[in-house]
């Protein structure tokens, strides 16, 4: 079915669950219709590109010295092609949600909401740019969704409520939200994050409840008579979805060639096992998780490209044989594919790029162990295959083979992402404390979670067939405090949380990555990651007017600022507007997205 068939059908079909349950009386059910419709965008505010696209490539059109062409003494200079572009715009999309709740008896209920969301387009791109198709379930990312390049319609919940006594059990598409932190995911654990809309970027207060990804799933629990209650839950796996290359926020470098079809389709019928206990000892809160489940960031590392390149650029009479065996298929063994005009052209783009990535670009030893095709490609070209692991000898084999004239060219690089299964066991506490009334330290909350994962699977910073594997900590302590400054105007609402990591970063990106570019590599690496974050909301006295502010700062010094403003004229309306203003290196987490500077609006009218 084409596109445009597959949205009409998808729009029909949502009309026709929404009038039926608009009808109560013909059903004789209990329901409860509300939505909204909402343009939402984000203006650029500086001339930066994202660097991860075509269009915002660091090196377009920018002359860089071969050091291979210099030793042979050819024109020294490659520039790789100017493909860029200058836009205004990060995101313009419009977005329309339907909720319903129903109830059935005293026992039973059910909810369901309809998420529509349409990317106009508006940007300058990089060839046709796909924004919301990925390789996992019938070209999209849950059971309960369709899309298209520019559309998704999803089912984020169906399920069916069951209540009795101190028992409940939820049937059906869900999201499942553990913990209770801005920006970071201790506890949060059950589900990965749909970062194909406004990625990580959205308004900070929503805790990634528009992230997170649903599945077809159980969740019970049973609360005792002394306020303790076990829950546990059993859910179909779906992966963290990342934006697709060449799109607004795409965070993996477009040289890159992401095949994650095949490694999906290992782990599609895997579930996720959790449990969680939940209680009070006097005012002290208590709970207690474990949870088994396929990591849905997945772990990342080279893989062959099968693909024989000159095949796939249409000139297979050119491949060159080898003696029983053709250039483009031993190529198609290793990890790299020529001919594309859109890999890395030079060694300084390399490093630099993974730098950038958090990956280790002087390690390209690894590599020619972990490939033979591409060791004997080497060797045969006269290169050095032992004691390629440090910044000059790799520069001498990567120029060699980006040369246009003694090698290959550009290339592209095939990476495969893998889930692997993982145990995580954690504990939460909260605590009020008491003082004078009024002051600052009366009715302040204290919350503190910890998780440990061990043997935890990491990207190896060399992109190893062997991943890293570490036991990962990672704490968070939290202070929640409404207070009251003016009897004019209502509580204002304060958090400030501290996060600390032993292995990786915010965004799992294992930490012996960190710290390099183009003329320090390998990385430094680091340590730990620890990051602060506060924020705060202050309504007005009518709560016509709400002002948020979120900072989240990387203690290595990246930091992201987000104030914000809320106007709510009337029930039916909002507007919001909003800032992102981030700055970072290839030291911090917030490096990543340092380009992204972005003033947001959000026109809502909800009924």
């Amino acid at each position: 079915m084409s596109k445009p068939r597959r949205l009409a059908a998808a729009i029909r079909g949502v009309t026709l669950v929404s009038a039926a349950l608009a009808a109560p009386a013909a059903l004789a059910l209990d329901l409860n219709v509300s939505g909204f419709i909402r343009q939402e965008m984000a203006y650029k505010i500086t001339d930066d590109e994202n660097p991860f696209n075509q269009q915002g490539n660091l090196y377009n059109g920018r002359p860089v010295d071969n050091y291979v062409h210099g030793l042979y003494g050819l024109p020294p200079e490659i520039t790789r092609p100017d493909y860029s572009e200058s836009n205004d715009w990060n995101l313009q999309a419009t977005r329309g949600e339907l909720d319903v709740a129903a109830t059935f008896s005293e026992h039973l209920t059910g909810a369901m909401k309809v998420r529509a969301y349409y990317d106009h387009g508006v940007y300058d791109d990089f060839g046709d740019v796909n924004f919301f198709e990925v390789p996992y379930r019938g070209d999209c990312a849950t059971r309960l969704e369709v899309c298209g390049d520019e559309y998704m319609i999803d089912l984020p919940s169906l399920y069916l409520d069951y209540t009795n006594g101190g028992f409940w059990a939820r049937v059906g598409n869900q999201q499942i939200a553990w913990g209770e932190s801005i920006f970071f995911r201790v506890l949060d654990v059950p589900n990965g994050l749909d970062l194909r809309r406004h990625s990580f970027l959205d308004w900070a207060s929503e805790e990634y409840s528009d992230e997170r990804v649903p599945g077809l799933g159980i969740r019970s629990s049973y609360r005792f008579q002394n306020n303790w209650e076990i829950e546990g839950f059993a859910q179909e796996f779906n992966p963290t979805i990342y934006g697709n290359e060449n799109t607004p926020y795409n965070v993996i470098a477009s040289q890159f060639v992401v095949q994650q079809e095949e490694t999906f389709d290992e782990v599609d019928d895997e579930w996720n096992f959790g449990a969680r206990l939940r209680g009070q000892i006097g005012e002290l809160g208590l709970q207690f998780i474990a949870v088994s489940r396929r990591n849905p960031d997945g772990a990342f590392r080279w893989t062959t490209s099968k693909v024989n390149p000159f095949v796939a650029a249409g000139i297979g009479s050119a491949d060159p044989d080898l003696g029983g065996v053709t250039l483009g298929q031993l190529l198609a063994q290793t990890p790299f594919q020529p001919f594309t005009g859109q890999g890395v052209f030079t060694a300084r783009e390399w490093f630099d790029y993974a730098g950038m990535a958090r990956l280790n670009g002087a390690n390209l030893q690894q590599l020619l162990d972990d490939f033979p095709a591409a060791k004997a490609l080497t060797g045969a070209n006269g290169l050095p295959t032992t004691g390629v692991d440090n910044l000059a000898t790799s520069t001498l084999v990567l120029d060699a083979f980006f040369s246009p004239i003694l090698g290959l060219g550009d290339l592209r690089g095939h990476i495969e992402r893998k889930f692997h299964r993982e145990e995580i066991f954690g504990i939460g506490m909260n605590y009020m404390l008491y003082a004078e009334p009024d002051s600052f330290l009366d009715q302040l909350i204290v919350r503190f979670e910890a998780t440990v994962t061990p043997d935890k699977m990491f990207t190896d910073p060399s992109l190893g067939q062997e991943f890293l594997e570490e036991t990962e900590w990672a704490t968070s302590l939290v202070f929640e405090k409404y207070q009251r400054f003016s009897e004019t105007f209502p509580a204002t609402y304060m958090v400030l949380q501290w996060l600390h990591k032993s292995e990786s970063d915010l965004f799992g990106r294992h930490l012996d990555g960190f710290d390099a570019d183009a003329s320090s590599s390998p990385p430094a690496g680091r340590d730990q990651f620890d990051a602060i974050a506060f924020a705060m909301q202050q309504p007005s006295p009518t709560l016509m007017w709400r002002f948020d502010l979120a900072v989240l700062y990387d203690v290595e010094g990246g930091v992201l600022v987000q104030p914000g403003v809320r106007w709510k004229p009337s029930k039916s309306y909002t507007v919001e507007l909003y800032a992102n203003l981030l700055e970072g290196d290839n030291n911090d987490s917030m490096g990543t997205f340092q380009w992204s500077d972005e003033v947001g609006l959000r026109l809502g009218y909800q009924f």
